[in-house]
């Protein structure tokens, strides 16, 4: 049924899914569907949120520095937002319809994130200026999920993208994250 989903929202687009096709779809009757799921909202955050959402950064000790790590990080995030768009765009939209749901957005997606981004700045925690080039954790944060969610809601097609040169723009405007 989850690959279903997949295939439909990135066929229809989410709005366009239904339960019925996704049974339909699936080979299965609503009945089994309703057994595992609440709505159509709850199949799609399993299939983004079952470990498959964007690539977790991880901070390492490698030779190349944290700077370096982190943007191939981004790089590999741009990737996975472009080749599942559909189904992103209809996660996000769903969050903002249902408090469940943006609670496993954040839980699954935003807070890792931010951590290992607390990470390579030097381990700041929110809220304190000071290192990093005075910027957060939490404010580093937010910026790379608005450079995300922007990246997300272009349409398909409509030309250069500067996600990849923003997000250089920050490392290296954090004077603590160097080769």
């Amino acid at each position: 049924m989850l690959q279903a989903m997949r295939e439909l929202v990135a066929e229809q687009g989410y709005a366009r899914v239904t339960i019925e096709g996704i049974a339909e779809r699936a080979h299965v009757g609503k009945p089994t569907i309703y057994r595992w799921w609440q709505s159509k909202n709850a199949i799609l955050a399993e299939c983004v949120l079952s470990g498959d959402v964007l690539p977790t950064p991880v901070a390492t000790d490698s030779p190349t520095g944290a700077r370096y790590d982190a943007i191939v990080w981004f790089r590999a995030v741009l990737v996975y937002i472009d080749d599942n768009a559909p189904l992103l765009r209809g996660l996000v939209a769903a969050a903002y319809e249902d408090a469940a749901m943006s609670q496993q957005l954040e839980t699954h997606l935003a807070e890792p994130i931010a951590a290992a981004l607390r990470e390579w700045v030097g381990g700041l925690a929110d809220g304190e200026g000071g290192g990093g080039g005075g910027i957060s954790g939490q404010a580093l944060a937010q910026l790379v999920h608005g450079t995300i969610l922007y990246r997300l809601a272009r349409p398909p097609g409509s030309g250069d993208d500067a996600s990849e040169e923003v997000f250089e723009i920050l490392m290296a405007r954090l004077g603590r994250i160097g080769d």
